[in-house]
């Protein structure tokens, strides 16, 4: 099983529900319109530490809130982080797409809209 690692910075895993969506990303005192988040699901490990299985990766410029509302019930789990560039979430949409290969991306992620950003990996078809 492939979990997520704490070095993609995207923080701690939180179960998806409308109050924690409500406490932790709605009113973040770190809030900016680019983020990237993760939904799968959350168990704990033999240590007692939460374990999380990446299962779809995605970037948002926006309302994070109301994108993750849409996958409540699809998901038990997500980590998030907002970050203060789109190149740079984009940039970590695709380091992770590329790290755990999420069984619910169908494809690469798409640049965001109006940019002309490549994806950082190199050896991808996508990359510079």
């Amino acid at each position: 099983m492939r979990e997520m690692q704490s070095n993609t910075g995207l923080g701690i895993p939180m179960p998806l529900t409308e109050h924690i969506i409500n406490t932790k990303v709605d009113n973040s005192v770190d809030w900016s319109s680019s983020s990237v988040f993760v939904l799968g699901g959350i168990r704990k490990g033999n240590d007692g530490k939460l374990r999380f299985k990446v299962r779809l990766v995605k970037h948002v410029d926006g309302d994070l809130g109301a994108s993750l509302r849409k996958y409540i019930d699809m998901y038990s789990g997500f980590r998030f982080k907002f970050f203060r560039s789109t190149q740079n979430a984009y940039n970590r949409e695709c380091q992770i797409y590329h790290a755990f290969n999420p069984r619910d991306n169908r494809e690469h992620p798409e640049p965001p809209r109006n940019t002309k950003f490549f994806c950082p990996i190199t050896s991808c078809s996508k990359g510079k």
